[in-house]
Formats: C-alpha cells, sequence, structure tokens
C-alpha cells in the first residue's frame, strides 16, 4: 500500500523551527532561505488542516497540536536518524587466506576473482601458492583449493594416480568437490599440420611428450588407461609446472598432457588442440577444504557460496 506521509522537506522545515522556536535558526541549519522555511511550513499546516504554530511580534510559539506533533515528529527523526548510522555503518574488512595449487590459482582461479571482490568488498583475498598439501593446522591458511584423494575415497584402479592425500580421516577440515580432475593432451595446430598422422595413439611414439614434475606419471598412468603401448620417456622433455608445459605445447615443443580444466582460461582463442577425444578422470579430484570450526563464519560462507557457484558453472 502506498504510505500517506506528508510532505517531507516540510516535516523537516518544521522539526528544525519547533527545536529553534526560531524561522531564522531553522532556515540556517537547513542552509535555505527564512522565506523558504515558512513556505514549507504553511504547506504543513495546509495539510494537515491544522496550525502548528502561534505567531506572536517577536516570537513563535507551538500550539497544543504542534506540541503534540512535534514530539512524535521528533521520535521519528530520532529512529530514522539511528537507523541510518547503523544502515551507513561500514563493516569491518575481513582477510581470507587461501592456498591453491599455483596452476589452478593462476589459470581457473584468478581469472574469476574480480567477480567475487565486487560482490564482497569487505573481504580481502590472500592467496597463497603452495604445492605443499594443506593439512589441519597449517599455519596461516584459512581455506585451501587442493587436488587429490579423500580418506576411504575408492577409484577405478587404471586412474592416472594423484599422490596427494587431501586430508588425514577424521580431520578438522570439510570438503566440498569443486571438479575432477581428468587429464587431456593438448598441443598446437602447426605441429599436427607438420608432423606425421595422429589419428591413433601408437602414432604417439612419433612425438615429443611433454610430462609436468607435479605429475611425474601422468602420462605413463594414462597411456596405461588407454591401452596404449608407448613409451611416454622414449621423446621426451619435463616442464615444473602446467602453465609452462601448456605454454611448450602453445609453441609446438610437444603433446602435453593436462588437466582440462586449465586449457580454457589458458587458450582462450583456440590455438591448441585436442589430438584424441578420451578424457581419463584421475584418482582424485579438485576440493576447497574449509575449517570445520570457521564454516559458519560469513568470510569463509561467502567465498565457499562463490567458488561452488563457479565450478558449477564449468561442469
Amino acid at each position: 500500500m502506498k504510505r500517506k506521509l506528508p510532505p517531507l522537506l516540510a516535516l523537516r522545515a518544521f522539526d528544525s523551527v519547533a527545536r529553534h522556536l526560531s524561522f531564522t535558526r531553522a532556515a540556517e541549519e537547513l542552509n535555505v532561505t527564512q522565506a523558504a522555511v515558512s513556505r514549507q511550513v504553511r504547506l504543513l499546516e495546509e495539510h494537515l488542516a491544522r496550525k502548528l504554530f502561534t505567531r506572536l511580534t517577536r516570537k513563535i510559539e507551538l500550539t497544543a497540536e504542534g506540541q503534540a506533533y512535534c514530539q512524535a515528529v521528533g521520535k521519528a527523526f530520532d529512529a530514522l536518524e539511528e537507523a541510518t548510522a547503523i544502515a551507513g555503518k561500514k563493516r569491518p574488512r575481513t582477510r581470507l587466506s587461501v592456498s591453491v595449487l599455483p596452476s589452478i590459482g593462476s589459470l581457473w582461479l584468478t581469472p574469476r576473482l574480480t567477480s567475487f571482490w565486487q560482490a564482497n568488498r569487505d573481504i580481502d583475498i590472500q592467496i597463497v601458492s603452495t604445492l605443499q598439501a594443506v593439512h589441519p593446522g597449517s599455519k596461516g591458511v584459512d581455506m585451501a583449493i587442493g587436488a587429490g584423494r579423500l580418506p576411504g575415497q575408492r577409484h577405478d584402479a587404471r586412474a592416472p594416480r594423484i599422490d596427494s592425500k587431501l586430508m588425514r580421516a577424521g580431520g578438522e577440515w570439510r570438503a566440498d568437490l569443486l571438479f575432477a580432475d581428468v587429464l587431456t593432451p593438448v598441443c598446437a595446430k602447426q605441429l599436427l599440420d607438420r608432423g606425421p598422422s595422429l589419428t591413433t595413439l601408437s602414432a604417439l611414439r612419433d612425438y615429443r611428450l611433454i610430462h609436468t614434475a607435479v605429475r611425474p606419471h601422468a602420462w605413463q598412468d594414462w597411456l596405461a588407461a588407454m591401452g596404449a603401448t608407448v613409451d611416454p620417456l622414449r621423446h621426451a622433455v619435463e616442464f615444473g609446472q602446467y602453465f609452462m608445459s601448456l605454454q611448450a605445447a602453445r609453441e609446438g615443443e610437444g603433446i602435453a598432457l593436462v588437466p582440462s580444466i586449465l586449457i580454457d582460461s589458458f587458450d582462450p582463442h583456440g590455438e591448441l588442440v585436442r589430438p584424441f577425444p578420451a578424457n581419463v578422470p584421475s584418482a582424485g579430484e579438485y576440493y576447497l577444504l574449509s575449517p570445520r570450526e570457521r564454516y559458519q563464519e560469513r568470510a569463509v560462507q561467502r567465498f565457499r557460496d562463490w567458488i561452488l557457484a563457479e565450478s558449477a558453472l564449468y561442469r
């Protein structure tokens, strides 16, 4: 329903005049002319059909009705002033430290963080890039994004291994699934244009395979899972991180085997191709780890809700 309110400028003028019992001082407070204040008070009196002031020779006084109305209006303005102060009070800033693997941090998380900051300007995110597995009690880590296995979780025996166990059974962290770890071979289109035909897995023996040190068994495990009898070390080169392997693949140095989650962010213009349609899930997934004792904290919940929504879009 529409509110039946008096003219708000007139109400403000009346409140000021009633407190000072002076049109002149009210005009100074409101930074307008005395005539403007008088007009607003007359407008309010006409709206109410009531006389609010008695105008004497050198002073003004509130009528009985004006006195009662003044008290009610004053309380309303006090309540509005208090509510405005509360609403305008700055929320204290919160700092959240998030540990993340280097490649997933730079290629997947960082390009998306702007949307989180825009919606949560009172939360400062500190990204800590580390290759170490996060465990309960990790110093200075509020939340973590890691790849690995959860206690008691079973995977296909042929799945490429992930050596990291994210946490101990009964640990103090809560794990939320982000997405599967799916390995995919990628290379530059020009590499295929100038090289031997790559229509079968056995043809991989004619290409240099790019290995990544953080997953030293990836090619070996992937080839075994695909049933290919190719020596992964016959023509091999190794880089320390996935983004380095991806860059080498883009420059035509060979074929890299990388988690598919990294490809789109690294290669938005489609310079890399995937010579085989097969995608092999690893024996582990990507998880967001949150400390159980802080799970209800606003900053932890906001980051968790945001990143789960982002990962759902990817899936």
